[in-house]
């Protein structure tokens, strides 16, 4: 004789979170004669959750109990600690983390995880990002009179001139981040003298660049000024002639 032991395996099902929208159509149809098998098969739920949508309606006037406990963990912050912490970004753009929870700590008395403090940002929109600086010396004012003094000088955008200096050696195309195994350092041959410098200067308008000038070692007073007498001035003439 041979003895087989079944062992029974309950497998749990997901939980299936169902909208307050949902049970709202429980009672619904049952008023319009639906019955309760009838009601499961055209919401797709189950007949426990017919039955105690429809005892919420009768003790509270409402399919769900208004009473109930959210499910997950109790919330650590409210909303001043969030207005705090908007406040707190606002005012300093460029504050670590660290810094971020003991400001909080010192103020509200909270001590946030990075992990919470991480949550809370990307629930806030937040992301860490390079910073676009402004100059502080800057006067929005005398910028404002410069735009409305050139607005009056060039009346064709097409008559702008701009002038920028670059410099290239061997060492500028240099990368600062590489890719390598885990454990094992990025490794590779460059040069770490500098090499011979050239500097560049290019013309550029709206079109693009349209003339430039490559010079061997830095650019001085007395060179740029023969790059604006060789080059600018006959190129802005040119222009100032195709405009007219």
């Amino acid at each position: 004789m041979f003895e087989y032991t079944f062992a029974t395996v309950h497998l749990a099902m997901p939980y299936r979170p169902i909208s307050k929208d949902l049970k709202a159509r429980i009672p619904v149809l049952q008023q319009q004669g639906y019955g309760v098998k009838k009601i499961c098969n055209v919401l797709g739920i189950k007949k426990t959750l017919v039955y105690r949508s429809l005892r919420h309606v009768r003790r509270h006037g409402i399919p769900y109990d208004p009473h109930a406990r959210q499910p997950g963990r109790h919330r650590v912050l409210y909303h001043e600690d969030i207005k705090l912490i908007v406040a707190l970004l606002n005012r300093r753009h460029c504050i670590y983390l660290d810094e971020l929870r003991a400001e909080v700590y010192n103020i509200r008395g909270i001590l946030l995880s990075q992990a919470t403090l991480m949550r809370t940002l990307h629930h806030l929109h937040y992301s860490r990002k390079h910073v676009t600086v402004h100059a502080l010396e800057r006067d929005n004012l005398m910028r404002s009179a410069f735009m409305n003094r050139i607005a009056d000088e060039v009346p064709n955008p097409d008559m702008l001139i701009f002038i920028d200096e670059a410099a290239r050696n061997r060492r500028t195309s240099a990368r600062t981040t590489g890719w390598s195994l885990v454990g094992r350092r990025c490794v590779q041959r460059r040069h770490f003298i500098r090499g011979q410098r050239f500097s560049i200067l290019p013309i550029l308008t709206l079109d693009g660049i349209i003339t430039y000038d490559i010079i061997p070692g830095s650019v001085s007073s007395k060179r740029f000024v023969e790059f604006l007498r060789e080059l600018v001035v006959r190129i802005f003439l040119h222009l100032c002639l195709k405009c007219v």
